[in-house]
């Protein structure tokens, strides 16, 4: 019986370690969770160098700790999370001008705050409860766990489309943030038709991120 167990417990593990393989981003929240469950340093140890140098994505990150950095002239924040299902910390340095504005947006993200987050493996370890990531970008502020049901991402990246219009010559788009000029929608088509309610999506969106960049230079 052990070892029907010990070949289970291998072919599970080949299995896992073929996901990582692809070269595409993997589920960091997964591959923590597979850290934990190792059952021998041999297992951890294959597991986390298959995964080293890999893109992992994960998500429901609470941050623990945050602090300013400033390494080799360029400034960042480093930040210290928690991960809600292996109960590792995840460490990793945010220095892209893109990410740390996401961390500055209303609301700022502070101690306690959740983020999603895609960076490559550095190192991973049980002993010492913790997975390092170097070439970290914050995809969006989230949410402290997963949420009951279905799951928009609009709802926890206000970047993300919430609308689309192609009624008019070019595409417009609206992201969740500028969802309330949905409410305008019926009136000016009625007034103006499907070019003139593009238009107006258009200018305003155009307006609103003038102010947005405007008042991220501030």
């Amino acid at each position: 019986m052990r070892g029907l167990k010990y070949w289970v417990s291998i072919i599970l593990l080949a299995s896992t370690l073929g996901s990582f393989g692809s070269g595409r981003t993997s589920n960091g929240n997964d591959f923590a969770l597979y850290v934990i469950e190792t059952k021998t340093e041999t297992e951890e140890k294959t597991l986390v160098d298959e995964a080293i140098g890999r893109p992992h994505f994960f998500r429901y990150l609470q941050i623990m700790e945050m602090d300013a950095t400033r390494e080799n002239g360029i400034d960042g924040i480093r930040i210290t999370a928690f991960e809600p299902a292996s109960y590792l910390d995840v460490c990793f340095t945010v220095t892209k001008p893109v990410s740390l504005r996401i961390l500055k947006e209303e609301p700022p993200t502070k101690l306690g705050s959740a983020i999603a987050v895609t960076g490559k493996i550095v190192s991973a370890s049980k002993k010492a409860n913790t997975i390092h990531l170097r070439h970290t970008i914050v995809r969006h502020k989230d949410r402290l766990s997963p949420a009951l049901g279905k799951e928009l991402i609009c709802e926890v990246d206000p970047r993300s489309t919430f609308y689309s219009y192609t009624g008019g010559k070019k595409e417009v788009n609206l992201t969740y943030k500028d969802r309330d000029l949905l409410k305008h929608k019926d009136k000016i088509l009625a007034q103006r038709g499907k070019q003139g309610w593009a238009d107006f999506l258009s200018t305003e969106v155009a307006k609103r991120n003038a102010a947005r960049a405007m008042k991220g230079r501030q």
